[in-house]
């Protein structure tokens, strides 16, 4: 006489099947022992038949319909499965289309029963077909999802996303730990989730430095405030630094724990576009100096900042002597290389921080933040020296001088571009005393327009 457990297996195998027919997959249902199998219409369609077409049915006729070559596989499948080395059954083989070609499915099953003897008896499963488009394949892992019920069949899936799925957690007193990690952890930030299991500030150490504050401010501020936390950062793994995305939503627990829910994404081809997109709407093309727009808006930001008791500034203002000359001497091919070597030359004599522009043809300028009048006349004095030195490949003869105005920020301008006006006067002070010199801009000398 069947015993209890025999019965409730029969109803889980019952509810199982209405399940599956649910997700529109192809169902069977096979008893070890005996050969007896049940296939439901969808099986039958797979393979561009009506079931009633394939009457009578039995596990001859999935063997007679599948490839040779598949058989096997799936039989070294089935008997892992049966041995209890695996929790289910899963194989990918090819079927035979009535019309000739062959149907890739996804075969995948679990054992329902077993015999009074231990022997296995009734399996039940899907067929479900992945030869179509990659899109049918995204649908496939979402019904696998629903299928599988477990942790892990659902890391597999997460493994596949781009990026990280995570859980992040932190305690009452402060420790960090992520409960939950997919495999992407270790792409995006070089540790394992059992790293990142055991410390969560392991995870901390591959965020870029300059950009570990702001993360860790993003953090506590959806901690305190519970919106959404959403932050852009640079992390470096391995040395190759790389810009991700991270959005997750905070859930708050009675005992005081806060957790994460959510996903980070690797979005350095994106961040190199927008960068690439910048330089082009704020760099010269020849001289690779920020353009007029970006200089100028460099200026006001500084401009800015000085009103808000910030340190003062400098702007040195110069453009080459008798540039013309050289244009219509040598071609203004020449005159071009002229420019762009001297600015690759001034580059060079610049800070961190300072900005070179071009203001015009062959006009520049550039912005020296924190910088006093004796500063500013020493750096114009080098630049000045160092351009008259400048030789230019090809044209031995050629040498080029620059007079340069310089100017220093007063709290009292009323715009940004004032500054420009005054190392703009100094300079044509110098164009008219001689040219190739720094001139510094002095208010009793002060042109009356």
């Amino acid at each position: 006489m069947p015993s209890h457990s025999f019965y409730l297996q029969q109803d889980e195998a019952s509810r199982l099947k209405t399940i599956l027919e649910g997700t529109g997959a192809g169902t069977w249902e096979w008893n070890v022992q005996t050969g007896e199998t049940i296939f439901n219409e969808r099986w039958a369609e797979i393979i561009g038949y009506s079931l009633e077409e394939l009457q009578p049915v039995s596990i001859d006729t999935w063997m007679k319909h599948a490839h040779p070559d598949d058989l096997a596989l799936s039989e070294q499948k089935l008997t892992a499965h049966f041995r209890g080395d695996s929790e289910y059954y899963e194989c990918e083989a090819r079927m035979r289309h009535r019309d000739g070609y062959w149907v890739w499915v996804r075969d995948y099953g679990r054992l329902v029963s077993r015999t009074l003897e231990g022997e296995p008896e009734w399996i039940s499963g899907t067929h479900i077909e992945i030869s179509s488009s990659k899109q049918y394949e995204q649908r496939l892992e979402q019904i696998k999802a629903e299928q599988q019920q477990t942790i892990q069949r659902f890391e597999k899936m997460a493994s596949l996303l781009p990026g990280v799925v995570f859980q992040f957690e932190i305690r009452p007193d402060g420790t960090m730990t992520f409960p939950y990690a997919s495999a992407g952890i270790e792409r995006v930030y070089g540790v394992t989730p059992e790293q990142a299991l055991a410390d969560g500030t392991i995870v901390f150490q591959a965020i870029h430095p300059e950009d570990r504050g702001f993360v860790e401010q993003t953090i506590n501020h959806s901690k305190k405030s519970g919106e959404n936390w959403i932050c852009e950062y640079r992390v470096i793994n391995e040395g190759v630094v790389s810009w991700v995305l991270g959005r997750s939503k905070p859930e708050f627990k009675p005992d005081g724990t806060v957790i994460w829910h959510g996903a980070i994404l690797d979005i350095t081809s994106q961040k190199t576009l927008e960068e690439e997109l910048r330089q082009t709407s704020t760099t010269d093309d020849l001289t690779g100096a920020a353009n007029r727009r970006r200089f100028t808006e460099v200026l006001s930001w500084e401009f800015e900042r000085l009103k808000r008791n910030g340190a003062g500034y400098a702007v040195v203002l110069f453009d080459f002597d008798w540039f013309k000359r050289v244009n219509d001497h040598y071609g203004h091919h020449v005159g071009d290389l002229v420019l762009r070597e001297t600015a690759h030359r001034i580059k060079n004599e610049l800070r961190t921080g300072d900005t070179l522009g071009r203001i015009g043809g062959e006009e520049f300028a550039v912005l020296l933040p924190q910088c006093d009048e004796n500063s500013a006349r020493q750096f114009a004095e080098r630049l000045r020296r160092s351009v008259e030195q400048l030789r230019f490949i090809g044209f031995d003869e050629l040498r080029g001088t620059i007079t340069c105005g310089v100017a220093i920020s007063d709290r009292t301008d009323e715009k940004p571009s004032q500054i420009l006006v005054r190392a703009d006067q100094a300079m044509y002070r110098g164009k008219a005393q001689g040219r190739n010199q720094v001139v510094v801009f002095d208010y009793k000398d002060q042109d009356s327009g």
